[in-house]
């Protein structure tokens, strides 16, 4: 009784965390706009429809594109699933994110491949593989962000040289030896059983320049989305691109908040202010927030159906 009672502390002492993280970010974020609103009322917005429009056909080709990379990994391992099934398990999974804790959405989507026929370990292998790589990729990218504000960085160099540190650890753990090495272990201890290597180094090299592409095609996305709201130019797509991608991973990492909920919203705004004032900034990082929802909603309600 005792131990379910400490579990239970322990849960609601994290839930407690979490809702303080995202208040105090998200208050802040809302203060910026309130005491800006002036500005931001004047603002000279040029609102094009036809620029959210393709932002969202560009958003809706980078969710494509993350699950055929996902269905293109468990072909590497010999395992043959429909881009309809790969859909579905992937769209409906996504909504996983917005549970707190990160463990949702990789335990749903391996337990949903598993109810479709792939074996479970395969399954977590696989879903283990497209996170690293997704965030490896992301970190790659906002490289590019870095260099083109080299005069003005914005974020401490501890977090820069972090990034970096986590990249290189990445590549490192892709490595078939080490990759393989370390989940047999976990999956042994785990569940007693083993996974065989079937991937090679240069296997994984060609997912890793998939996932720059897809990286590339969601900061697209996003740059037509910014640009539905305010003009920021062609040559900054790059450094929209590293942003939104290191938000993203930096959201992926606080594992006290759902979906990266705050966290993402408060570092896009920050490193956004590069290319437009600060209070539009954190308007654009909240507007996206409901975007991206919006896309994964939809692109869940789709898999619903399938």
């Amino acid at each position: 009784m005792s131990q379910k009672k400490r579990l239970t502390d322990k849960i609601n002492l994290r839930n407690v965390i979490t809702c303080l993280v995202i208040t105090l970010i998200l208050f802040y974020l809302i203060r910026v706009i309130y005491e800006n609103w002036l500005e931001l009322s004047t603002f000279d917005y040029q609102f094009k429809y036809h620029f959210l429009f393709c932002s969202f056909l560009f958003l809706f080709v980078f969710f494509f594109l993350r699950v055929y990379c996902w269905k293109l990994i468990l072909a590497k391992m010999n395992i043959m699933f429909s881009m309809r099934k790969s859909v579905k398990v992937s769209f409906l999974s996504m909504m996983g994110r917005y549970l707190p804790g990160k463990v949702w959405m990789i335990m749903g989507k391996v337990y949903m491949s598993g109810k479709e026929g792939v074996p479970r370990k395969e399954a977590f292998a696989s879903v283990v593989m497209e996170i690293i790589l997704e965030i490896v990729a992301s970190i790659f990218f906002f490289f590019f962000f870095l260099f083109s504000v080299l005069e003005q960085p914005l974020l401490s160099m501890k977090l820069i040289y972090s990034l970096a540190v986590i990249m290189i650890v990445g590549l490192i753990v892709l490595h078939p030896k080490v990759f393989y090495g370390v989940l047999n272990t976990f999956l042994y201890r785990w569940k007693g059983e083993k996974i065989e290597k079937c991937m090679s180094y240069w296997d994984i090299i060609q997912l890793f320049a998939l996932y720059n592409f897809i990286v590339l095609m969601q900061g697209t996305a996003f740059y037509l989305f910014v640009n539905s709201i305010c003009y920021v130019p062609l040559n900054n797509l790059l450094g929209l691109t590293g942003s939104l991608a290191v938000a993203g991973v930096l959201g992926t990492l606080s594992f006290f908040t759902p979906s990266g909920l705050g966290v993402r919203e408060g570092v896009l705004a920050l490193l956004l202010s590069t290319y437009v004032i600060s209070p539009i900034a954190v308007l654009i990082s909240l507007l996206a927030r409901l975007w991206v929802t919006l896309g994964e909603v939809m692109c869940a309600l789709v898999a619903w159906k399938l």
